[in-house]
């Protein structure tokens, strides 16, 4: 029988990269190169485990100091924008289409903007297009907010929203500016006075 010698880890590990088939040689307690580099592994893995736990026993730590801080004045608190900003609140979808079928045939002639499926070419999967244009109805207007009121429905951009992460309201800030159009009634008299 072949005496094989006695490789230390490193070596091992270096002669299994390098394609060796000495990398099944056995040490003197039984275990081949691949045994010790699958421990390795699972005791690395084990410690990036316990290290994201501790990480995110820190922040829920955190977290429940700041709930405790806020508790106090929860009845009072209030969220408002400043400035020209907007506070709003989005609808799913556009709540101005309609979905149009013909009455004689019932062939759907318009989608009423339902979200296109397209196939996704970096990994295979069915997806849904996203609206670039966004509604929602006005929540609060920072002090100077000229033309737009709570309570309005307003059109922008996806891009110029901001999420407001505020006690998971689905709140999203946009500039004035930024709004494309506003609607509610009387606006055309509003706006006549704001002119004056």
């Amino acid at each position: 029988m072949e005496q094989r010698p006695i490789l230390s880890e490193k070596e091992k590990i270096a002669l299994m990269n390098a394609g060796d088939s000495t990398s099944r040689i056995m040490t003197l307690d039984g275990t081949t190169a691949d045994d010790v580099i699958q421990q390795r592994r699972t005791k690395e893995f084990n410690k990036q485990v316990d290290a994201y736990v501790e990480k995110l026993n820190e922040h829920s730590a955190n977290l429940e100091e700041y709930s405790k801080q806020i508790a106090e004045n929860v009845e009072s608190i209030e969220i408002m924008p400043i400035g020209p900003y907007i506070m709003v609140k989005l609808f799913d979808e556009n709540p101005f289409q309609r979905i149009v079928r013909d009455d004689k045939s019932g062939l759907i002639l318009d989608l009423g903007g339902q979200k296109p499926q397209y196939k996704n070419t970096d990994n295979g999967q069915i997806e849904e297009e996203e609206n670039f244009i966004k509604v929602g109805v006005v929540q609060e207007v920072g002090p100077e907010c000229k033309y737009i009121q709570p309570g309005d429905t307003i059109f922008t951009t996806k891009p110029s929203l901001v999420p407001i992460p505020f006690y998971k309201q689905n709140l999203y800030q946009v500039a004035e500016n930024r709004v494309m159009a506003v609607v509610n009634e009387g606006l055309t008299e509003r706006f006549k006075n704001l002119k004056k």
